[in-house]
């Protein structure tokens, strides 16, 4: 089959490899479409953070590596044991590996796992691949009234959606999201989806600011032009919003949430910076203000997406790109460079 490897730093190549074959307890999928994020993108450019020598305890994966963990495809075959998914049926993976046994899988938290992995970053396959096989508890059948492509946006959509949750927020409130990416956007669906409509979205990218207002974000502000802090004082009367949530990741959204945020609001980083950043602690005290952060998605947090994206909450057009492998390599650099908002990957057939 054809699939796209990581060999090394910037080593991405698109070669035949071994088809696999589903294990006892495993689906075998036909993949159909593979979404790009920014995790891929730091593994792809700037190298695996593990498993480059020594595999992976949970998945045994190891260099070099099959990527992708946002797709969706059709059941090819079912190993083993499997008896409640059937060859045929449309599917949307959901990639976490937990170890089960440590105290956060025990306190009901696997994406907080200590060994926590995904498939198509440290395991043995991904979706970017004409095929995967994956653990039964992985798969999740899709609405009729669900595409293929919309079920390989259950992931991403799962990461910004779980935000949301971890927010607190609630409807009829107000929101302020950093960051018009592809989680980004995510968020905003989300904040509409459980009823919150004042949401002020801040994006420096220009096509990234467009592609949002195509979407209906009336209300996109650019950090290169308006005093972010005095525009929300000004809309709020001075009060501040309700939650921040965080998907752009950088310093500057971290310093500028204490500054946004009404008394005993939450500031969510879901893309946070890596690199330090400083602030005067004396100003949560302040305003009483909550900082915390969103990792993945907790249980059940994937079936409540497919339900929302299956009952029309999260629009595709004007922001997703649907490019084939051999436009890979450009489709991640546009990515890099903030020229496209979001990417699906469509596997050939065969």
């Amino acid at each position: 089959m054809i699939a796209a490897r990581l060999h090394g730093p910037g080593d991405l190549r698109v070669e035949e490899v071994d088809e696999p074959e589903a294990a006892a307890g495993e689906v075998k999928i036909a993949v159909a479409h593979n979404g790009l994020c920014g995790t891929d993108l730091t593994e792809i450019f700037s190298g695996p953070r593990a498993c480059t020598t020594v595999p992976h305890p949970l998945t045994g994966g190891v260099l070099p590596q099959i990527v992708g963990h946002e797709f969706a495809g059709v059941v090819a075959a079912v190993g083993a044991g499997v008896t409640d998914v059937a060859v045929g049926e449309r599917v949307s993976v959901e990639p976490l590996y937990s170890c089960g046994d440590c105290d956060r899988c025990q306190a009901s938290l696997p994406e907080l796992c200590r060994q926590v992995m995904t498939h198509g970053i440290c395991s043995n396959g991904g979706g970017l691949a004409q095929f995967t096989t994956v653990p039964r508890a992985m798969v999740h059948r899709l609405p009729a009234s669900m595409s293929l492509a919309e079920g390989a946006l259950v992931e991403p959509m799962a990461v910004a959606f779980n935000g949301v949750l971890r927010s607190g927020a609630e409807a009829g409130g107000s929101a302020l999201v950093f960051g018009a990416g592809p989680i980004g956007m995510g968020v905003v669906f989300g904040l509409r989806a459980v009823g919150v409509a004042d949401i002020l979205l801040v994006e420096p990218a220009p096509a990234r600011r467009a592609a949002a207002e195509r979407l209906g974000v009336a209300d996109v502000l650019d950090p290169n032009t308006t005093d972010v802090a005095d525009e929300v004082r000004r809309r709020t009367g001075g009060r501040g919003v309700d939650v921040v949530l965080d998907a752009a990741g950088v310093p500057g959204t971290f310093g500028l949430a204490p500054a946004v945020l009404r008394a005993r609001g939450r500031y969510v980083g879901i893309a946070v910076a890596e690199r330090p950043v400083e602030f005067a602690p004396w100003v949560l005290a302040r305003g009483e203000i909550e900082l915390t952060g969103s990792l993945g998605y907790g249980p059940g947090v994937f079936t409540r997406v497919i339900d929302l994206i299956a009952g029309g909450a999260y629009p595709t057009a004007g922001w997703v790109d649907h490019v084939g492998l051999s436009d890979l390599r450009d489709a991640l650099q546009d990515l890099r460079d903030g020229r496209r908002m979001k990417v699906l990957v469509d596997l050939p057939v065969g």
